[in-house]
């Protein structure tokens, strides 16, 4: 049985809000997700339409209230403004892998590394064992983020097919 998501309403760091998404979120959600650069790194579905997107955003929406104990999904904030967002990417137990976007205008301040360990402190004290998160070989950025966070590279290498490529995604974790 999977561990529950005991969500708080949020999670100050010294320059970062981690909370849950608000119905104003909405446009910013699915400008992230028409972001060529972020498409590049983050795993976001081929859209066909705009209302696709838009169902998307509201899922999400729903999936980072309070009261949802099933996902983790927090938006990332930076004075009032929203700079990315952390999810889970899946949960098996007392393991949780985690994905996590800063918006490209923010990348580079350690906005990222920031929010992850906040989350990765937040995930120990909700009783998880494992936390992982998995990177695009050519993503270098966010390999150093989970070893910042004080992940460590393990022997998991999968090859994933996305946008028509092949990469190779190499994954981290931290064992408590």
């Amino acid at each position: 049985m999977n561990l529950p998501i005991k969500k708080k309403a949020k999670i100050q760091t010294e320059r970062l809000c981690l909370k849950p998404y608000s119905s104003e979120d909405a446009g910013r959600l699915a400008e992230f997700f028409k972001n060529d650069e972020i498409s590049k790194t983050f795993m976001v579905p081929d859209f066909e339409s705009e209302k696709q997107i838009e169902d998307l955003v509201h899922k999400l929406i729903e999936f980072s209230q309070i009261e949802d104990t099933v996902h983790l999904e927090y938006g990332i904030y930076c004075d009032n403004v929203m700079i990315g967002f952390v999810n889970d990417c899946g949960i098996e137990e007392d393991t949780i892998e985690i994905g996590y976007v800063i918006h490209p205008d923010y990348k580079g301040h350690g906005y990222a590394t920031e929010a992850v360990l906040a989350i990765v402190e937040e995930l120990r004290e909700m009783g998880f064992q494992k936390v992982m998160a998995g990177f695009f070989e050519e993503n270098t950025a966010s390999r150093r983020v989970m070893e910042k966070a004080g992940m460590q590279l393990n022997d998991l290498v999968e090859e994933e097919e996305y946008r028509g490529r092949i990469h190779k995604c190499y994954y981290c974790e931290i064992n408590f």
